[in-house]
């Protein structure tokens, strides 16, 4: 058994990436619940109020095919990371392998049991069965890694064209979403659940780009190592997130000027729209995680004595890291920019969210089946995407504050520390590291603002 890496020892922008894509995610699963309204393109309502077309305008800009990929993008990070510290260690690739596979035989489990008993858009079983997959390609070099990202990419195209075209089918909500029980809604569910789990190697292989890209990514550290990397960072924010952006407008002018598809109606013409708007979301997605990378430096200071590389959420370490002391700290030092502001504080708050993400993940869709289910709530039929939006969007400024407690009590979430003890790393707990500043000599000596 291995002991998994401190919670002060993590890396910073991986994790505000992760808090920020949980909110996506939980955004954009939305037309998971909502029902009773006749589909449009990304599968939006198109008898949507004003208020709930801005939000649509939103979502489809900067949400819908964005934080998936970006999800996914940081699970591949996180194998990454467990691949350097294992070849650090200098464990067989064949252990490296089969201790993926019983992480990711949990992690399988958890995303049958949360697809079945809470909600039909799971994302963990086809992470976990790609992720497999992933790890293997990791063990044989960069240049398989990197095409099996290429190679892949127009699968993840699939899943855009089927965004641009849904609202030709004539489709009002899943049918989960309007069960009219909640044990109707598992035996709908469930089905559904096996089926994807069968096909999962081929349905879900898309995730592979992303995924792989960001192992590639974690190879050098980049998300991690801010310094070294700022000025490539900074132009991968900078692009990443002006071509996510630019590339959402056409689809997302559809869904403003024609949702009923009145005048646009050539699936070909739709299709590729919704290509567009979904490859260009990979960029997106890169974009933002070189931007939280950023942003966690700037805002969200980190002990002196740190683990290089730590790193978590889905696919966290199970390695111990050794901590590497940072020999120009001073207790005389002014606190770092950051260390006392409120937007240091909420930068570090959604950290700490992205340190638990699995717990924070399926607590969303607790939440959603409170709320929507026509045997709860039934809110899936009387709200919109505004009123839906603000709901989700409550749920997860919420969780921050027990994050926050979490994070300084030293402890992991409790999904997290089911996943470690099931697939046999241990889940210490960890007491906080005295945050130590920097001097200003030394701050400059590495390049850095925080």
């Amino acid at each position: 058994m291995t002991s998994s890496v401190p919670l002060d020892a993590r890396a910073g922008g991986p994790d505000l990436a992760r808090g920020i894509a949980l909110l996506g995610i939980a955004l954009a699963n939305l037309v998971g619940w909502l029902h009773g309204s006749a589909w449009t393109a990304l599968l939006k309502q198109q008898d949507a109020s004003a208020a709930d077309r801005v939000v649509d305008v939103l979502l489809a800009l900067l949400v819908d095919n964005r934080g998936f990929p970006l999800f996914a993008l940081l699970f591949g990070y996180g194998i990454g990371i467990l691949r350097r510290r294992s070849l650090e260690r200098g464990e067989r690739t064949g252990r490296f392998l089969r201790r993926m596979l019983r992480r990711f035989a949990v992690l399988l489990a958890i995303g049958l049991a949360h697809a079945i008993l809470l909600f039909s858009g799971d994302i963990l079983v086809g992470y976990a069965v790609i992720g497999m997959l992933c790890a293997l390609l990791m063990t044989r070099g960069r240049v398989v890694l990197a095409a099996a990202a290429i190679v892949t990419l127009p699968a993840l195209g699939v899943w855009g064209w089927v965004d641009g075209t849904v609202g030709l089918g004539g489709g009002t909500g899943y049918a989960a979403a309007s069960a009219p029980d909640y044990l109707a809604g598992v035996g709908i569910r469930a089905p559904d659940a096996l089926h994807g789990l069968l096909l999962a190697p081929i349905e879900e292989i898309g995730l592979l780009s992303p995924m792989a890209l960001g192992a590639l990514m974690a190879r050098g550290a980049l998300l991690e190592d801010v310094p070294a990397h700022r000025r490539r960072l900074g132009r991968l924010a900078r692009w990443g997130l002006a071509i996510g952006l630019v590339g959402a407008v056409p689809l997302t002018a559809v869904l403003v000027l024609d949702p009923a598809h009145a005048r646009l109606d050539v699936e070909v013409v739709l299709g590729i729209l919704g290509v567009l708007h979904q490859v260009s979301g990979l960029a997106g997605a890169v974009g933002l995680a070189a931007g939280a990378a950023l942003l966690a430096a700037r805002w969200g200071p980190r002990p002196a004595a740190r683990a290089p590389g730590a790193d978590g959420g889905l696919a966290s370490a199970t390695a111990t890291a050794t901590p590497t002391a940072t020999p120009t700290a001073t207790a005389a030092a002014p606190p770092p920019a950051g260390a006392r502001d409120p937007l240091g504080a909420a930068v570090r708050a959604v950290e700490a969210l992205g340190a638990v993400s699995l717990s924070a993940y399926l607590a969303q869709s607790v939440l959603c089946l409170l709320l929507f289910p026509p045997y709860t709530l039934d809110l899936g039929a009387q709200l919109g995407s505004a009123g839906a939006a603000a709901l989700v969007l409550a749920g997860w400024l919420l969780m921050l504050p027990p994050a926050v407690l979490l994070r300084r009590s030293g402890r992991r979430g409790p999904m997290e520390h089911v996943l470690r003890a099931l697939a046999g790393s241990s889940t210490p707990r960890t007491p906080r590291t005295p945050r130590t500043p920097r001097t200003a000599d030394a701050h400059r000596a590495r390049g850095g603002t925080r």
